[in-house]
């Protein structure tokens, strides 16, 4: 016997949700949806399964990813971010603020490195090189981007300093993948 139309394209709009939620809920959903045609007006069951549908789904993928392990470009995404505040920092120069900002930039990101490496999954697979020139093309474009702003009179050099050294530190990451990246190359083929 085929299910009523409703509940096949029920039970398709079931796949909008993240695959484990599917697994765990899915035939439950399904029975719960057609008890509820059979007891309550279509129209009714309707609304309010659109409705459930329209908010249910994007907080189940929020709550899918919040509870995903971070990878390790997050950690690479926050040494770089460290770096560039501790460049800011010791090349400030007598500047209190440029010190003071650059220690707190480079203490908080550190910081969230470290929390990021500790709770990310034991590293399977290779480095993740692919993509090292967006880091070192990174570099340039933030430096081009200061010395626009410069340009039209913008006078926030502290602002200017960190994303110079933003950019410092994004190229020498790129550098660092492309290198690791070679390195894993040369491994394979030995």
């Amino acid at each position: 016997m085929s299910r009523p139309l409703a509940e096949r394209v029920y039970a398709a709009l079931l796949h909008l949700y993240p695959r484990r939620f599917r697994e765990e809920y899915g035939t439950d959903m399904v029975l719960l949806f057609r008890n509820q045609r059979r007891d309550e007006p279509a129209w009714r069951v309707t609304l309010r399964t659109l409705l459930d549908l329209a908010l249910t789904v994007p907080y189940q993928h929020l709550e899918t990813h919040m509870h995903k392990n971070p990878t390790p470009v997050a950690t690479l995404g926050y040494l770089t971010v460290a770096l560039a505040g501790l460049l800011v920092a010791v090349f400030g120069g007598t500047s209190t603020p440029a010190v003071i900002i650059g220690t707190a930039v480079a203490l908080a990101a550190g910081s969230l490195a470290i929390v990021t490496w500790r709770r990310a999954a034991p590293f399977r697979g290779s480095v993740p090189t692919a993509h090292w020139w967006k880091f070192v093309v990174a570099g340039p474009v933030l430096v081009g981007a200061v010395l626009v702003a410069a340009e039209l009179g913008v006078d926030a050099w502290i602002a200017g300093m960190v994303v110079i050294g933003l950019a410092i530190g994004s190229v020498l990451v790129g550098f660092a993948l492309a290198t690791a990246g070679l390195v894993a190359r040369v491994a394979n083929r030995a």
